[in-house]
């Protein structure tokens, strides 16, 4: 699978994502990366340009592409785009879904925190939970509409809220905001890599929220019985659980730019397994 640039980014930039469709055959592994590889081209507009008005330019030209989107006028260095094209003649795909994406992505040019705890929810399912719904319209399995809107809420919103909280380190380093804080003041206490009890109780709610999603998603598939190698699709956020519950009993961790598990929770991992 790794023969493209593209690709090769995405699994650099985008490992969760990118693992997780590793089960599944070529031509559906190519569809879904194809989906990840745009939305990573558009995450990544906020980190390469230096004023929020340059971003926003650019996810307007963006923007402009997909509502004249066609297999013809794709643009030759991006592999990718040819994908999505196709996707979206055969109805697997739908611009709105695209142009969704395209939207929620102005939170990342405009540098500001968010406005309350309801928009940063509206940007995660605007960016991770509708990631997944246009990955699932791509596998035959996941037809229903109805189930696809119910999973990729369980999974991708547990998805996005997992990286959010894992990005704080990098985000806060970078002078960026991540997760919503009732008071300005925690703003300034978390540019300087503090926690305080109004940012400790934020952190455990989102993890909180987490597994809560992720525990409803795997009783709902329990009861559905679908493939194996589908379900991989929507455990992206199963190996950053051990992490999180690391996190929520150390709040202070989330300033930590890479997120490996400590020798202690490992064990602690590890005896739980044996006696459960």
């Amino acid at each position: 699978m790794i023969d493209t640039q593209w690709l090769s980014n995405l699994k650099k930039f985008d490992r969760e994502r990118f693992d997780s469709l590793r089960h599944l055959n070529s031509e559906r592994r190519k569809e879904i990366a194809a989906i990840y590889s745009f939305n990573l081209e558009l995450a990544n507009i906020a980190w390469n340009v230096s004023e929020p008005e340059l971003g926003y330019l650019k996810l307007r030209w963006w923007e402009d592409y997909v509502n004249n989107m066609k297999k013809e006028n794709s643009i030759r260095e991006i592999k990718y785009l040819p994908i999505l094209s196709k996707l979206i003649a055969e109805e697997k795909l739908h611009k709105n879904s695209l142009l969704r994406l395209i939207k929620a992505r102005e939170f990342d040019c405009s540098k500001k925190p968010f406005e309350s705890y309801e928009q940063q929810i509206k940007y995660i399912r605007d960016t991770s939970q509708n990631l997944l719904f246009m990955a699932l319209s791509c596998l035959s399995e996941f037809k229903d509409n109805s189930l696809r809107k119910k999973l990729s809420e369980y999974f991708g919103l547990s998805l996005g809220l997992a990286r959010f909280i894992l990005a704080t380190g990098s985000l806060s380093q970078n002078k960026c905001y991540s997760l919503f804080l009732p008071n300005q003041k925690d703003y300034t206490t978390y540019f300087e890599y503090r926690i305080n009890d109004s940012i400790t109780e934020r952190i455990r709610s989102d993890i909180d929220l987490t597994f809560d999603l992720f525990q409803t998603g795997k009783m709902e598939l329990s009861s559905i019985g679908l493939k194996k190698k589908s379900l991989s699709v929507l455990y992206a956020v199963n190996n950053l659980v051990p992490i999180l519950k690391e996190i929520r009993n150390s709040p202070q961790l989330i300033f930590r730019k890479n997120h490996k598990l400590s020798l202690r929770a490992k064990f602690i991992g590890k005896i739980y397994e044996l006696v459960t």
